[in-house]
């Protein structure tokens, strides 16, 4: 069975929108199939105009990975756990300082965690009329030109991360116990892609502590210089956000970083999901 999809490319290092299908029916194999060889090509999918539900969001994510509820209990969606609610309002409709700043800087999702997730999803709710961008950085063009002699201080390298990594700033998205829980792990500063094989860097500002045998002033220097390249704009490509739009990124290959260059009293919402790869233990995140 051939799928009914239509990928179109956004222009950038990354990015393509695919059309053609509805996300709240049931997908075949085939239409599953061509949106994740897709996503395997592109590292950043759009689905545009496509208004969801947290149910509808997490039964169409569970099509292309392991959910799992994040770290962050106090933003989950009290009904569907493997939902956040990502916002920069409380429940007053106040201004929420913590939530508005999550997601802000390059960073990669859960590389704090032991199996960091694959890919997340996101889903727009509501928008500011100007200014709340995504930015998305194609991480295997970081590597494959990355200097030569920088690339070879990073090949075997172990890299060391946490939950906001150097800087540390954890108060109010994760509980004290469980960021107890959650310690430091252990990451390969140059990782190859479990499904193509291509090699990745796998550093990111937010959340790499440290690199594993260097001394405190030559890994921040070696960190600071590689993210430096990581970021530089020929890598880039930035969503403009609609109503409605979902987009799928790459955690393994891919930075993100959301723009907080919007009014702070109009809301932002979004609907998030967590994707872990099928071969992933069960254990609980």
């Amino acid at each position: 069975m051939t799928a009914n999809i239509e990928v179109i490319k956004l222009g950038g290092p990354l990015g393509a929108e695919v059309r053609g299908f509805d996300p709240c029916k049931p997908l075949d194999a085939a239409t599953v199939k061509a949106i994740n060889d897709a996503f395997l090509d592109h590292l950043v999918l759009r689905f545009r105009d496509m208004p969801m539900t947290t149910v509808q969001l997490r039964d169409f994510s569970a099509r292309f990975g392991i959910l799992r509820p994040h770290v962050a209990k106090n933003y989950r969606d009290p009904n569907v756990p493997e939902v956040v609610i990502m916002t920069n309002q409380d429940a007053k409709g106040n201004y929420d300082k913590v939530g508005a700043e999550r997601g802000v800087g390059w960073h990669v999702d859960g590389t704090y965690l032991q199996e960091s997730p694959k890919a997340t999803m996101l889903h727009a709710i509501a928008l500011p009329d100007r200014g709340g961008n995504t930015a998305f950085a194609n991480m295997y063009m970081a590597y494959d030109t990355l200097p030569e002699k920088l690339k070879r201080r990073a090949e075997g390298k172990f890299a060391l991360h946490r939950l906001r990594g150097r800087k540390h700033q954890t108060q109010g998205i994760v509980g004290g116990d469980d960021l107890q829980k959650m310690g430091i792990v252990r990451h390969p500063v140059i990782k190859a892609h479990p499904e193509t094989g291509r090699k990745a860097l796998f550093v990111n500002p937010h959340h790499t502590l440290s690199i594993e045998g260097m001394p405190p002033s030559e890994s921040d220097e070696f960190i600071d210089e590689v993210c430096a390249w990581g970021a530089r704009p020929e890598f880039q490509w930035e969503q403009q956000w609609q109503v409605g739009d979902t987009i799928l990124w790459e955690n393994r290959c891919a930075w993100h970083s959301g723009r907080d260059d919007y009014p702070k009293n109009q809301l932002r919402k979004f609907y998030r999901t967590s994707l872990f790869e099928w071969s992933a233990s069960a254990a609980a995140h």
